[in-house]
């Protein structure tokens, strides 16, 4: 990726001019939302600043123990905090969301209406503008980002061993551990000096996809054997789950995680879907083996989201029971396809 000399100029005379720093990422937060808050956070407290972490809601306890050592508030635990400590911020660094809504309604409107600087660090394509925007689509991760950013700031390639640890988080989940179709030799680059700082693979793999609990492995078994529909002829599946069967299987946050992709281990099958039931909308989540089936484009034309070409999210507030009604017709009309 190429930093504009400009941007990285007018970054570094943004920090030498400020202190206290709020790191925003979004709602629902995942290992690369997780890993490049964390990362960023450490580097700026090595710079003698005062970094805190945002995040939105509570994250699932797999990637959790990045946060340890880290100055973070849960938003939606304390929301008064979170909201003061966004007003008294200098700098405002708005990471993996490629626009102010993705943190949700609360804090959106705070963001909004906090007059400091703002950059963005993120990967997801049409990002809103900020006062610096790193933004690359076509990497793999927004901690790929940040450690790019990171060496073009400090002319260093291997950073401690908690900065590389959060960012080996993000590369290695939001590249379903370099198995999707942003696995460049870059990403190799980056995972090579990331455990050159002498992280354990292996131990980190384990810790971040080994930790399923009980509840959550019943839960994936029925999601597979009893919720899930396949269109063969239209190449296409996708599960969907009530609040009622969450409920009966112990739901926790994360538990859903990844599940979306085992409808693509599907020979046939070229575009999924995970639809699930929450307390105040219908959460949608595509997938696509192909990236000439662009799921950003779906998402954005017909469920309210958007995302990657490949990954993307959507929602709903109609009932579940219209959401797939819906989806269903969209399925067999072939929506998701390209059209002249």
């Amino acid at each position: 990726m190429r930093f504009k000399v400009k941007d990285i100029k007018d970054f570094k005379n943004i920090l030498d001019q400020v202190n206290n720093i709020s790191i925003i990422t979004h709602y629902n937060p995942d290992g690369d939302a997780v890993g490049s808050s964390v990362a960023l956070f450490h580097y700026l407290k090595d710079l003698n600043k005062n970094p805190v972490c945002i995040i939105p809601n509570p994250l699932p306890k797999n990637i959790s123990f990045v946060l340890k050592d880290v100055n973070y508030i849960i938003a939606e635990r304390d929301f008064k905090t979170a909201k003061y400590t966004i007003s008294q911020s200098d700098l405002l660094l708005i990471v993996d969301m490629n626009t102010n809504s993705r943190s949700g309604e609360n804090l959106e409107k705070v963001i909004k209406e906090t007059s400091c600087k703002k950059v963005l660090i993120d990967h997801h394509v049409k990002p809103d503008k900020f006062d610096v925007n790193f933004s690359f689509s076509d990497s793999s991760s927004s901690c790929e980002v940040v450690y790019n950013l990171l060496v073009r700031m400090t002319g260093k390639k291997v950073f401690s061993s908690v900065i590389s640890t959060a960012l080996y988080l993000g590369v290695i989940t939001d590249t379903g551990s370099v198995s999707y179709s942003n696995d460049s030799p870059e990403v190799y680059m980056v995972l090579s000096n990331l455990l050159k700082s002498g992280i354990k693979a292996s131990k980190l793999h384990q810790q971040i996809f080994d930790t399923y609990s009980f509840d959550r492995l019943r839960l994936l078994g029925y999601a597979i054997s009893h919720k899930m529909r396949v269109f063969y002829k239209q190449r296409a599946a996708f599960i969907y789950l009530s609040k009622k069967e969450l409920a009966n299987y112990n739901y926790k946050i994360g538990d859903l995680e990844g599940v979306v992709n085992y409808c693509l281990k599907l020979e046939g099958v070229d575009f999924c879907a995970m639809i699930t039931e929450r307390e105040d909308k219908i959460r949608m989540s595509f997938r696509s083996k192909d990236a000439a089936i662009d799921v950003n484009v779906f998402a954005r034309k017909y469920w309210n989201g958007g995302g990657h070409v490949m990954a993307s999210g959507g929602k709903s507030y109609d009932s579940l029971e219209k959401v797939v009604e819906t989806f269903t017709k969209q399925i067999y009309n072939q929506d998701f396809m390209p059209h002249e």
